[in-house]
């Protein structure tokens, strides 16, 4: 699967893989979710995590944070 783009803002938390890349999540058990690209940020794949939540879609924008 190719990886997602994604525009706007981001926590480094969610994209180090250490919250929940949907909710935020830290305290829950993480598993990989896939790899997304920033829009505005540097040609980089990040791996990301989910607890397992049932994202409801949200646009993001911004600067990643």
């Amino acid at each position: 699967m190719a990886p997602m783009l994604v525009e706007g803002a981001v926590s480094i938390a969610r994209l180090h893989g250490e919250a929940c890349w949907h909710c935020g999540a830290v305290t829950r058990s993480l598993t990989a979710a896939g790899e997304i690209v920033l829009a505005d940020g540097p040609d980089r794949e990040w791996s990301i995590v989910t607890c397992g939540c049932d994202p409801i879609p949200v646009q993001r924008t911004g600067e990643m944070r």
